[in-house]
């Protein structure tokens, strides 16, 4: 895809746009767009915006593992991030991203539990592991996933509006995009955008990941609130790109609906489970404590009802 394609879509997003947006914060969305887009060389092929998108059948959690895979060959890290340390080729045959914690932040934790909650409620995200790297230490790792489109792709397809020439929208993307913004606000993500959706063409179904939750979960907990309704440039990236998507798609209230449904069911035990196969030192004990517990208290149904109001009366939109 050229730098123009992505330009006529970006400029078909503009057009989109409620009014209250500015000029610069639709300036610093482009950006983010174009800096995501032009990373990676460009396959032949961009997808039809008519192309019907799902998640991936993920509803079940997968069967998780009991060991560390072992890196067998590391690469250097391909873009700059605190917590981005590069990829490996581990002992399974399969190529992993992997995330080391920050000062004072729990990457590794977060994004662990996070993949998998998104798994068990029915978003597709890529594989996660625990790996264990050359010096020893071990940190999170994601799966690449096979036949995954270019990144250009990728956004192209989010930045392109989904009605037809008949004004029909595309089917699935939609809900797709809805589910996952219900779980960003509950897991209190601050960092969805362009750049961490992932997708696959399988036979002409558009299948939709999300990833990268580093900045969600234990980033700021205990939390307070929902993500805020800032700026790209103050660090706030899921709503402002989420206004631009539901601009794009609409919005499915349905669909975040039954997201909160499976959140409201998903049973302590189980989150319990996600904590206890993560390495121990990933989570301080009385942070293990603290998140095991919240999860198993009132609270838990009280934040997921705040914000399934806040959808429907569109205060949290």
């Amino acid at each position: 895809m050229s730098k123009g394609a992505l330009r006529r879509g970006l400029d078909q997003a503009k057009l989109a746009l409620p009014k209250k947006l500015s000029e610069v914060e639709w300036h610093s969305i482009s950006i983010l767009a174009a800096r995501f887009a032009f990373r990676m060389p460009k396959p032949p092929n961009s997808p039809s915006k008519q192309t019907i998108a799902v998640a991936p059948m993920a509803v079940m959690p997968r069967q998780m593992q009991m060991f560390s895979r072992k890196a067998i060959i590391e690469f250097p890290p391909s873009e700059r991030s605190a917590d981005y340390l590069g990829e490996v080729q581990a002992d399974d045959t399969h190529y992993y991203y992997i995330k080391g914690d920050q000062p004072g932040r729990l990457v590794r934790a977060s994004e662990w539990i996070c993949t998998n909650i998104s798994e068990t409620v029915g978003i597709g995200a890529p594989t996660p592991a625990a790996i264990e790297r050359i010096d020893g230490t071990v940190v999170f790792g994601s799966r690449r996933i096979a036949g995954v489109a270019d990144k250009a792709i990728t956004v192209n397809y989010l930045t392109t509006p989904s009605a037809t020439n008949l004004g029909v929208p595309a089917s699935g993307l939609q809900s797709v995009l809805s589910s996952i913004y219900a779980l960003d606000m509950f897991i209190q993500n601050d960092d969805r955008h362009f750049g961490n959706y992932l997708s696959v063409d399988d036979n002409g179904t558009r299948r939709l990941y999300a990833f990268d939750y580093s900045r969600a979960l234990f980033w700021r907990w205990p939390w307070q609130g929902f993500p805020k309704k800032g700026t790209i440039e103050e660090g706030f990236r899921t709503r402002p790109c989420g206004t631009i998507l539901r601009n794009l798609h609409g919005f499915d209230r349905n669909a975040a609906s039954q997201t909160l449904d499976r959140l409201s069911g998903l049973a302590p035990a189980t989150i319990e489970g996600f904590v206890n196969q993560m390495p121990t030192d990933w989570l301080p004990a009385e942070v293990r404590s603290q998140f095991v517990g919240w999860w198993a208290s009132e609270a838990r149904n009280a934040r997921i009802e705040e914000l399934r109001a806040g959808i429907i009366d569109g205060t949290l939109l």
